[in-house]
């Protein structure tokens, strides 16, 4: 289950006879028709620039921009449905910190936290200079950007194939047993959105912590900062709208309040 950096290792059976021609089959009948619908009538001139861009991206940072766009689609998607339909059945991100925010007031004040942590790591580590991997004061950092305290020790990457298989089985399970014993749409949240911030976020950064052990994909820092080397534009207007969300959970409903003003403090309309 583990490899060395840079290396990949052999995939288990399961994934050669039951996974891989899924996934195969997926994207050529699937997800290659679609990219190739999308990518036709760009001009050709950005294409060769976008193509320079992307030049040369490695195996590590390929695995970045898949899980954490992953991520995000799976945050924005309910997120938008919900903005033109204020009815939709699924929890969203935003309304389920609301909820918590409501039921127990604390929890804003950890959505306050995790803002002074972002704009402290951005400040201690700019986007153009990402962390190299070494030792710092006793501590290091893996190659995927994240600290370890052992830094005398050999870097190991778990492999993708069952790192990805034990956090996805973990997700759709706990979903599903929370799903059907749940009371309300909450219940559900309550259960999804900690999985998932669970696998990407805590247990990479116990492992490496802990074993100097690397999951496949980089850190979120890591993943924006490759990206803002190649686009930078894109990389800005994306912790832009990180902040953006981040302001939104621990002030919820901002920006939409002004409603909940009124309701406290009726206006009248003069005369």
């Amino acid at each position: 289950m583990l490899e060395r950096p840079g290396e990949r290792g052999q995939p288990p059976w399961w994934w050669r006879y039951a996974l891989q021609p899924v996934f195969h089959a997926l994207w050529r009948w699937l997800l290659r028709p679609l990219f190739s619908v999308l990518w036709w009538p760009l001009p050709r001139r950005f294409k060769r620039w976008l193509g320079a861009r992307f030049h040369g991206v490695t195996h590590d940072e390929a695995w970045g921009y898949g899980v954490w766009s992953l991520v995000a689609v799976t945050i924005a998607v309910p997120e938008l449905t919900a903005a033109v339909d204020d009815k939709a059945p699924w929890p969203t991100i935003s309304g389920t910190v609301g909820e918590l925010e409501w039921v127990w007031s604390p929890t804003s004040l950890i959505v306050v936290a995790a803002i002074v942590f972002i704009a402290a790591h951005a400040v201690a580590s700019p986007l153009r200079e990402p962390s190299k991997v070494g030792v710092h004061g006793g501590r290091g950092r893996t190659p995927g950007g994240r600290f370890t305290t052992r830094p005398d020790r050999p870097v190991a990457v778990v492999s993708p194939y069952w790192y990805f298989l034990i956090a996805v089985a973990f997700v759709i399970v706990g979903s599903v047993l929370a799903a059907e014993r749940a009371n309300g749409k909450w219940d559900l949240a309550y259960v999804l959105y900690p999985l998932i911030a669970f696998w990407c976020l805590v247990v990479p950064s116990l492992l490496a912590a802990v074993r100097a052990w690397d999951v496949p994909f980089p850190t979120l820092f890591r993943t924006i900062a490759n990206l803002e080397r190649r686009l930078h534009f894109v990389a800005l207007v994306l912790i832009a709208g990180f902040v953006i969300l981040l302001i939104h959970l621990a002030f919820y409903p901002w920006p939409d309040i002004s409603h909940v003003l009124q309701t406290h403090h009726p206006q009248t309309t003069s005369k």
